[in-house]
């Protein structure tokens, strides 16, 4: 990755759990800990909705409010998961958190600190497509994606025991898994979303899906040594 620059997306599926734990704060503090001992690189961190997220929509949803306007909640809770992760980075983020028209640029980013802590901009679509969107304005070709999951598999695999993961695939055959959907869903979950998908096969930018919480891995991914996860390119 160019300009020692790494994008990497944290799943909101590892930050916002439950009613309990809305915002963990371990988990922050154990990536940036993780990050903040990998070398001299530095990092661009964009973050997703997660349980916060899903649990307004769905309320929104009960008391059949449009899509619309559950996009834009989206939206909102994604900031504010940002928020909360950059009073964990402090001073070792960028002051700024890049945010709503901040993305409608096309300036290319540089990084005075070690970290900067990305949240959402239009609504429409989910976190990974404002990951792809930080990746080709700051010339990366890899983007590390943290989830509640270790890879993509053929079927779900907390619906289906016997589902495969998969270590290589090509977006053409991603987007065949996930049955090639026309639109984004409010709350939709995909390992990628579909016009992240597309978008990152457009400009030959490359995904690492892995496990959020094993921080070795993470590592290994970031540094280009061999991981468990999966590539989709």
């Amino acid at each position: 990755m160019s300009n020692n620059i790494h994008v990497i997306k944290v799943g909101g599926s590892i930050l916002s759990l439950s009613d309990e734990d809305l915002f963990s704060f371990p988990m922050a503090y154990k990536i940036k800990e993780s990050l903040t001992n990998n070398d001299d690189k530095q990092y661009i961190l964009c973050v997703g909705g997660g349980y916060l997220c899903r649990k307004y929509q769905r309320s929104m949803r009960d008391n059949n409010i449009s899509d619309k306007e559950q996009h834009n909640v989206g939206v909102a809770t994604i900031n504010l998961n940002a928020a909360m992760l950059k009073s964990v980075f402090g001073e070792d983020a960028e002051e700024e958190i890049l945010k709503y028209e901040n993305y409608d640029e096309d300036y290319k980013l540089t990084l005075t600190k070690k970290f900067m802590i990305t949240a959402a901009g239009s609504p429409g679509h989910s976190s990974d497509w404002n990951t792809v969107k930080l990746a080709l304005r700051s010339d990366a070709k890899v983007i590390v994606s943290l989830k509640n999951v270790d890879g993509v598999y053929t079927e779900d695999p907390r619906k289906n025991s016997n589902a495969k993961k998969l270590e290589n695939i090509s977006w053409d055959e991603y987007i065949n898994i996930i049955g090639n959907p026309t639109t984004f869903e409010p709350g939709g979950n995909y390992p990628v979303d579909i016009f992240a998908a597309r978008l990152a096969k457009e400009n030959a930018i490359k995904f690492y899906i892995i496990s959020g919480n094993d921080f070795e891995n993470m590592k290994k991914a970031i540094n280009g040594e061999s991981f468990i996860g999966t590539t989709i390119s």
